[in-house]
């Protein structure tokens, strides 16, 4: 599988040691540009849409930087923390954080931010600690620490964390492990407000109403489930959770799917690890259809692999150029 490192500037600070994922023809990993004709494109249709899409986590700022982008956040017309009752965050956006941008068209590189979204993977207390791995875990699911890894100001690393803190992670699932790929950390003050968490369904029965994510047991007898949304064994999800622990399970409060893009875009770029196979050419990149089938895709690919996909999105599927 080819892969290609990102190292945008952020700051003075490099954004990661790792690897993503290009889905891309080799001329297009080897920097010279192109990319297949899209499934779309080659059955001579348009997206119907305007303007650009980004989703991923913010790597450095200049306005932010999301993906290959560079946003003009001072254009945004919201900039809201979706899962905490739309709170502001206009000047508030910090490097790792998952964001999802509507933006205008781009040129260049660049493009004026529309709307700004802010959604953490993981918020709750800390139940394990192993510090040779560089992992902890919350509600069940294993953050995994890096060197791509922002921890928030004050917070000098994993070594400043204990048992029964309260932590938010922003970062990607791999639904495969549940396992979490932390971005960015912050330590919050107990207050009572839902925990929350992303992940993919295990183990459900009718009976007792109840399912896993990772190790954790959840009663969806009384939660808020939108009457569309049919829960089932592998489905990605994102739950809101009573903060009091009883008898081992925890109590959701409301579930959603994972976000689906409706709004058709002629430009999109999203980062994410692969949450749904069903080949390599038709898969799901963090809950977003995506159709590979116009370009050139690496051998391998598999549920879990992190990819960063380019194309744009017609009728809620990501038609993929690279």
């Amino acid at each position: 599988m080819k892969t290609q490192a990102f190292t945008p500037v952020t700051k003075g600070i490099t954004r990661r040691d790792g690897l993503l994922t290009m889905l891309g023809s080799a001329m297009a990993l080897a920097g010279c540009g192109g990319g297949g004709t899209s499934g779309a494109a080659s059955a001579g249709l348009s997206s119907g849409g305007t303007g650009s899409f980004s989703s991923g986590a913010i790597t450095g700022f200049g306005s932010i930087i999301v993906g290959t982008i560079r946003y003009d956040d001072s254009k945004a017309i919201s900039i809201l923390d979706i899962d905490d009752d739309n709170k502001d965050l206009r000047n508030q956006l910090k490097l790792g954080m998952i964001v999802r941008v509507k933006g205008k068209p781009k040129s260049g590189s660049r493009a004026d931010a529309e709307t700004i979204e802010v959604r953490s993977e993981l918020l709750g207390p800390i139940e394990k600690i192993d510090t040779t791995a560089k992992t902890f875990v919350v509600l069940g699911q294993t953050v995994q620490i890096s060197a791509a890894t922002f921890f928030e100001d004050g917070l000098t690393g994993l070594a400043a964390l204990v048992v029964n803190d309260i932590v938010e992670v922003h970062g990607f699932v791999d639904p495969a492990t549940n396992k979490l790929a932390a971005t960015r950390i912050e330590r919050k003050v107990l207050n009572l407000k839902p925990f929350k968490l992303q992940g993919t369904i295990a183990n459900i029965t009718d009976g007792d109403q109840t399912f896993k994510i990772g190790t954790l047991t959840i009663s969806f007898a009384s939660a808020n489930i939108p009457t569309s949304l049919q829960l089932s064994n592998g489905l990605l999800v994102r739950v809101r959770l009573e903060p009091t622990l009883t008898g081992g399970t925890r109590k959701a409060l409301k579930i959603r799917a994972a976000e689906q893009e409706t709004e058709n875009r002629d430009e999109a770029e999203v980062e994410g690890t692969i949450t749904a196979f069903t080949s390599s050419i038709k898969f799901s990149v963090s809950g977003l259809p995506v159709d590979a089938s116009g370009t050139v895709v690496p051998t391998g690919l598999k549920l879990g692999d992190r990819v960063e996909v380019e194309g744009r999105l017609v009728n809620g599927v990501l038609v993929a150029r690279k």
